[in-house]
């Protein structure tokens, strides 16, 4: 089940959105819940009160009070993960919007055509998302989502440690860095040295031979994967953008 929001004070684009999306999702074969808000301050309200999340939400820029950039900042503190497309009547708002990392920004008038490309575009990165690592380490098995994991680590050529961003902190198993490289999706993670993979969603820069982390961790580039890095980050910046 993928959960979406429509978030709009015009509830004429809410139900054409609402429409476009149930009779797209159905050729997809694609579960989906939608609720439909009519203010940032109710979005808000829901995700807070109500301890809802959503995968995916489609968010009106211009709207009383709240608009849609100031919700956007809001959520982003509780959900970095949630895909927001912004919807605008103007262009100008593009560059600051950009700041709270969109995933898409369409102009009204809306189109079924438009709103069918961006959720088969936000369906296939909820599914590449939506991957787990598995492993065993002493008698018990794990499996550890993707998008939680921020870094893994090879440890004296034989354990294996896996950085995340969840309550377990540090994960450890045994294994061999080039079984991990067949396994791992290459959209999420790139082995930047012989002894480190990074999830390229916690990348906060790269700057020469470095890789610095949202969590503050530092990483060196070997010199033979700086270029096919460099080259791989750009790409998924690309993707995240929607050039």
């Amino acid at each position: 089940m993928i959960n979406i929001c429509i978030c709009d004070d015009d509830e004429k684009y809410c139900s054409s959105i609402e429409e476009y999306i149930i009779n797209y999702s159905r050729q997809l074969m694609v579960d989906c819940d939608i609720d439909i808000y009519t203010s940032g301050e109710a979005l808000l309200k829901a995700i807070n009160e109500n301890d809802i999340k959503y995968q995916f939400c489609f968010l009106d820029i211009e709207m009383n009070k709240i608009n849609g950039i100031e919700t956007a900042n809001y959520i982003r503190k509780k959900d970095r993960e949630m895909l927001i497309v912004y919807i605008s009547s103007y262009d100008r708002y593009t560059l600051e919007s950009f700041a709270v990392s969109p995933f898409r920004y369409i102009l009204k008038p809306v189109n079924k055509e438009e709103i069918e490309n961006v959720l088969s575009l936000a369906y296939n990165e909820i599914m590449i998302n939506n991957q787990y690592l598995f492993f065993k380490y002493q008698n018990i098995h794990y499996q550890v989502k993707y998008e939680n994991i921020v870094s893994i680590e090879s440890e004296g050529g034989r354990m294996i440690n896996v950085n995340t961003n969840d309550e377990v902190k540090l994960y450890r198993f045994y294994g061999k860095m080039k079984e991990l490289e067949n396994k791992l999706n290459p959209m999420i993670f790139i082995r930047v040295n012989s002894g480190v993979f990074v999830n390229f969603n916690y990348i906060y820069i790269i700057s020469g031979y470095k890789i610095q982390m949202v969590d503050g961790s530092i990483y060196m580039i070997s010199r033979t994967k700086n270029k096919n890095v460099k080259d791989a980050y750009n790409e998924y910046l690309k993707r995240k953008i929607g050039i």
